[in-house]
């Protein structure tokens, strides 16, 4: 059977109407119009494409690695690069007591024990060697690094490397190690190309894909495909579809994360996991008219900022102990509907805060904006202010009272907060509204211990391959959020199914 496919792989070149695919960027060449097929075609082009090229090419196989950009990088351009692993040499030279059994053991209790155990204990296992490798390549990291990082929850000891130049500190010398395989001439590149669909022939094996360009639609032939082309977050269809709830939460990524691979892997029966599940990061400000403000514009969070505030959802009550971890925000957000919940604090919390509650504003431009009223409505009453945010008087009366009540007889907070509470009594009083934020998807792809893509009879689908958020971060975070296991797990699996698409493309050779 492998010689037949090898057959019509060579017939369907031969015989097919491929156009010549050419980019301005990076590196102008032609799509594989030779007459044989690559042996590696990648598919995306960022933080998981890239190592998986760079692998590919050095051990020697034909590559070609696509994306429907003009750029390359993916989300490394925005992201915060965080990467988290046990013993590298990083944090063996720190004198920092670690090991991969720990780094499993916490990511699966952050995500609730709902990763997929196997993958969780590859990348977990993986990771040391995958930072040293980012070391040696030229990838800077934070004098701090590893540490505790606190937009998470944190792990039982410092473990995550932050970049001195977040995510784009890893890509500059990913694509300075990607431009040395160029010249060496195994590896072609090729952007502003759109994967459109997989090419399979009767026997279900992969052949390559269709893509499309400037110059329209052709055929990019290749012995095994790994699709790296991230999550689905900016797709509106897809969370519609799957999420429908986080509609109203902001994407914090880049416009090109719309699911393509997934949606590719679906029409030929790959298996999807977790598209029921999405977390939602509480944090974006919103004006009044439902629009979410410029990304900078934040709620800020323990520990840098413990806020005077209180917490109010669309019913008028408090949902949450303001000063939480993130997990807890996380998970209490997620059970509001709608969506969204309003700071709430009044005229002596805002003159007296020795820091705002919203990131990068000072005192000044609160007043501004408090004017202005589209972010921060003021009103002289409680009842007042409940008519303006749309929410219940009665009820909003009702906790503000409870909370100075439990606040001046020195009562226990019934969500446990202890720290600066003050009563909210003093007018004129202030709201504004919080939404949420989608930073990475959780839903993706299903892949065995070689990322080799599985149909939904758990049968591999032969020469297809994954890595990175395609796959969903909700096999290695389960329900929660873990730090430095997005962008970490994908180099690592990127690499690892290089490899293991070579293994297939050189026993097709051996046929």
């Amino acid at each position: 059977m492998v010689l037949k496919r090898r057959e019509i792989l060579k017939a369907a070149v031969l015989g097919s109407s491929s156009i010549a695919l050419s980019t301005s960027t990076l590196q102008k060449t032609a799509a594989n119009t030779n007459r044989e097929p690559a042996d590696i075609l990648i598919v995306g082009a960022g933080n998981a494409g890239i190592p998986a090229a760079i692998e590919a090419a050095d051990l020697g196989a034909k590559v070609i690695l696509i994306d429907k950009n003009t750029f390359i990088g993916g989300m490394l351009i925005v992201s915060g690069g965080h990467i988290s692993g046990a013993n590298a040499k990083m944090q063996m030279r720190k004198n920092i007591k670690d090991s991969y059994e720990k780094h499993y053991q916490d990511a699966m209790k952050i995500g609730k024990y709902q990763a997929n155990s196997e993958l969780l204990s590859i990348a977990t296992e993986n990771a040391a060697s995958m930072i040293d490798w980012l070391e040696e390549i030229g990838v800077e990291f934070t004098e701090d690094s590893p540490m505790l990082e606190d937009d998470h929850d944190h792990y039982s000891v410092p473990r995550t490397y932050v970049g001195k130049d977040l995510g784009r500190s890893l890509l500059r010398p990913l694509n300075k190690e990607l431009n040395k395989r160029i010249k060496k001439g195994n590896l072609q590149v090729l952007l502003d190309t759109k994967a459109l669909n997989l090419i399979q022939n009767k026997d279900k094996e992969i052949l390559g894909v269709r893509v499309q360009n400037k110059s329209g639609n052709g055929e990019i032939y290749a012995k095994t495909v790994i699709l790296t082309t991230g999550g689905y977050g900016a797709s509106k269809s897809m969370k519609k579809k799957y999420n429908p709830k986080v509609m109203s939460a902001k994407w914090v990524g880049l416009p090109h994360a719309t699911g393509d691979g997934i949606n590719m892997a679906k029409k030929i029966n790959a298996k999807l996991v977790n598209m029921d599940h999405l977390v939602v990061f509480p944090g974006t400000i919103f004006d009044f008219q439902g629009t979410p403000t410029e990304i900078s514009t934040r709620l800020q969070f323990p520990p840098k900022h413990f806020t005077k505030s209180i917490w109010i959802n669309s019913k008028g009550t408090r949902f949450i102990n303001e000063h939480g971890s993130p997990d807890e925000r996380e998970v209490a957000f997620l059970n509001q509907d709608p969506l969204l919940f309003y700071v709430i604090f009044d005229d002596s919390i805002k003159k007296t805060s020795s820091t705002l509650d919203i990131r990068n504003w000072d005192k000044t431009k609160l007043d501004d904006e408090i004017s202005k009223g589209q972010i921060i409505t003021s009103a002289k009453t409680i009842e007042e202010l409940a008519r303006k945010i749309n929410v219940s008087n009665k009820q909003l009366q009702l906790t503000v009272n409870e909370y100075n009540k439990s606040v001046n007889n020195n009562e226990t907070d019934p969500f446990g907060r202890n720290r600066e509470r003050v009563p909210i009594t003093s007018g004129p009083f202030y709201a504004f509204t919080v939404g949420g934020s989608i930073l990475t998807t959780h839903g993706g792809i299903s892949v065995n211990h070689s990322m080799e893509v599985t149909d939904n009879g758990n049968q591999v689908i032969p020469g297809l391959y994954a890595a990175g958020e395609v796959l969903g971060n909700g096999q290695l975070m389960g329900h929660g959020v873990v730090g430095g296991m997005s962008v970490g797990p994908a180099i690592t699996f990127g690499r690892m199914a290089a490899r293991a698409a070579h293994r297939f493309a050189q026993c097709l050779c051996l046929e």
